[in-house]
């Protein structure tokens, strides 16, 4: 090789150096192509030029004895240097980072996103709210103040309570379904019998939480219907003529804020 490198130098033809030098062929197929647009045949032609070429250096090799394969313990350096293939490895884990990160961000913008229009949905919802409760405000007193439909003897404690419910049913209207009880509408008692259960005031004398409970003396005591054992007489029920025996005389039971400030 070194001599044929440099009979080049020298200006000798490479026709006149041996092939082992040059190693360089020439086929003595010659390639026909009809169509010369035509790539697919073009690449045939080359291919089996190229064949009839390998065929013949190999015999050469052959008969000259000399090694043209490589040896299996033969290093083949790589062009790029392991530092280099180093910072491309580092670069790709970058990259890869890189847009982790940005998936990450946007996903956090667009639950930011989608937060953001939740409160938005809620705050409106809230001053909707706020706007029912004074508008049913607002319509309560107006029929107290005409008389259309609260009866004008009712004093101001039964227009509070009268209120109070206003309010409970514009919030229970505005509950989901799925929020509300089964039995809510059905088992819904009047004003009336939760008054009756529910509002009658701790009486005078009696100390403790458990003041509903019977006792010693209470358990002797046997004045009152629905089995009360603690001295007082049911305001609501009736004896045989036709009497009130739990009112002396006869009044109305006043609001439950004013039986407080006793």
């Amino acid at each position: 090789m070194a001599r044929g490198l440099l009979d080049l130098i020298e200006g000798k033809s490479s026709f006149d150096l041996d092939f082992f030098e040059t190693q360089v062929i020439q086929s003595d197929l010659n390639i026909e192509v009809e169509d010369v647009d035509d790539d697919i045949k073009i690449e045939v032609e080359l291919y089996k030029n190229a064949l009839e070429s390998a065929k013949q250096a190999y015999s050469r090799f052959q008969k000259s004895s000399k090694p043209f394969f490589r040896p299996n313990d033969f290093f083949a350096e790589m062009i790029k240097s392991d530092s280099h293939m180093e910072k491309i490895r580092l670069r790709l884990i970058d990259e890869n980072s890189r847009i982790k990160a940005s998936e990450e961000s946007k996903k956090k913008r667009e639950l930011k996103k989608f937060g953001k229009a939740i409160q938005i949905e809620n705050k409106l919802q809230r001053e909707k709210e706020s706007k029912r409760l004074k508008e049913s405000v607002k319509e309560l007193r107006k029929k107290r103040k005409d008389g259309n439909k609260l009866n004008e003897k009712k004093d101001e404690e039964e227009f509070e309570i009268e209120l109070e419910e206003a309010l409970s049913n514009s919030k229970k209207r505005d509950r989901p379904d799925s929020t509300r009880p089964k039995n809510e509408r059905a088992n819904k008692k009047p004003r009336s019998m939760r008054d009756n259960k529910f509002g009658h005031p701790k009486p005078k004398g009696v100390v403790g939480k458990r003041w509903k409970e019977n006792t010693k003396e209470s358990s002797k005591n046997f004045q009152g219907l629905g089995g009360k054992g603690d001295g007082r007489v049911s305001s609501g029920s009736k004896n045989r003529a036709g009497k009130v025996s739990g009112s002396r005389t006869g009044k109305p039971r006043l609001g439950k804020s004013k039986r407080q400030k006793r």
